[in-house]
């Protein structure tokens, strides 16, 4: 009985992991976003927004959380399987948005690729990096 709630208690950590990664990474996209917009003064909005950024960058690091608690619990060097596995979609993701077209106008798709871009590297760096720094540290968020 105590394995069961060793293992609950686990589980519990790695969600609180992604969802705490989740938001910081919700706070940097959301900043990188608010800077990006008012240097480059890039107005549309229709599919990176507020509302876009927070569930999104949430639902993906909760997902991760998930991720790490069964890559770390059945399989062997998990915790490196995790980190290998999320710089390898990382790569690919960014990779992907290089080559996005959001728009006839070539300067409206520039300046969506590069918003794209970067919130894909904080995503991706956070959810590579970050959970697996809580797991290893929970009493910045646990206690």
């Amino acid at each position: 009985m105590k394995n069961h709630v060793s293992e609950q208690h686990y589980l519990s950590k790695t969600i609180l992991a992604g969802v705490f990664a989740g938001i910081a990474a919700t706070l940097a996209n959301l900043f990188y976003d608010l800077f990006f917009r008012s240097i480059r003064q890039f107005v549309p909005s229709q599919i990176i927004n507020v509302a876009t950024i927070i569930f999104a960058t949430m639902l993906l690091f909760l997902v991760a959380g998930v991720l790490y608690f069964f890559s770390s619990k059945f399989i062997k060097r998990g915790h490196w399987v995790y980190i290998a596995v999320c710089i390898i979609l990382s790569i690919l993701c960014f990779s992907w948005g290089l080559h996005i077209n959001r728009s006839a106008d070539p300067i409206i798709s520039a300046d969506f690729r590069v918003l794209l871009l970067g919130i894909v590297t904080i995503s991706g760096l956070s959810v590579t990096f970050f959970i697996p720094y809580l797991m290893k540290h929970p009493s910045i968020y646990l206690d």
